[in-house]
Parts: C-alpha cells; structure tokens; sequence
C-alpha cells in the first residue's frame, strides 16, 4: 500500500507543477515517477541514474542526427541503433537501456511526420524536462520515506 501510495503522491505533485507551469501533457512525468519509484533507497537511486541517462543520451543522439541530417525514416533507425550501441557497449549504465532508442524514436518521428526540425528540438527539450522532474519528484520521494522510516523506528522504545 505504501508504494501505491509513494507513486499517487509523485503523480499527483508533478502534474501539478506542471499545470502551474501551463504545460498540460504530463505524461513523459508521471512515467518517470512510476518508473523511479521503489520501495528501497538503493533502488530508487539506480533507476533515477539509469532514466535520467539513458534519456539524455536518446535525446542527444536524436536531436543531432535531425540536426545533422535532416528527417527520414532511415535516420531514425540509424539512430535507434547507435543509441542502443552507446549504451549497452560504451556507457553501460545498468537498467533500463531501452529508454535511450525509445527516446530516439520519440525525437525523431515528429520532424519525420511532417513537424520538420523543431518540432523534433521542442519534443528533446520537453520530454527531457518531463523526465528529469518526474525522476526527481520520485527521488525525494522516496528519500523522504526513507527518512520517515528510520525516524520512526528509532523514536519505537526497544523491550
């Protein structure tokens, strides 16, 4: 029941903060607070490490190679190839490498379907943005929990 509730509660601030902020798609968000979020610290840690990369690179390899070369299908498995290259043999970050290609499709698909080269810069900076706000929101989180916990169990009187 806790997790359920650590995960209502990591959606619930982060789409407010971002309807504050006039940006009504919180979806990238509320992934990344479901995605982060665990029950241990260490856990949460490495998920938060491993979203926030494998985001960042996916963003990065999608973003130069619409820059780079423009839109087209094959650019896009191109891209979708090399991001999964970087990250399973150079980077290396444990746990969820897939988000990295997914990223790169996201990125790329708008300027291919028509939107042309911003809309692809636009989705980078959103989703990215999204994403690092829903990590973090997840993160505290579950620190906060953490902290809850280990406060809690030491004002208990040991018998």
């Amino acid at each position: 029941m806790q997790y359920a509730f650590r995960i209502f509660l990591g959606c619930v601030i982060v789409w407010f903060i971002l309807d504050r902020l006039a940006h009504h798609n919180p979806l990238w968000a509320l992934i990344s607070v479901i995605t982060v979020t665990e029950p241990e610290l260490s856990a949460a840690l490495q998920a938060f490490y491993s979203r926030v990369i494998n985001t960042l690179i996916g963003c990065i390899v999608g973003a130069v190679l619409i820059y780079l070369v423009g839109p087209g299908p094959v650019w896009v498995l191109l891209g979708i190839t090399a991001s999964v290259f970087i990250c399973t043999q150079l980077i290396r970050v444990p746990g969820s490498w897939r988000v990295a290609p997914v990223t790169v499709a996201i990125v790329m698909t708008p300027a291919v379907l028509g939107g042309g080269r911003p809309a692809s810069l636009s989705t980078a900076i959103e989703r990215t943005e999204e994403v690092l706000l829903g990590c973090a929101v997840a993160l505290l989180i579950t620190l906060a929990a953490n902290w809850i916990s280990k406060t809690t169990s030491r004002a208990v009187p040991q018998r």
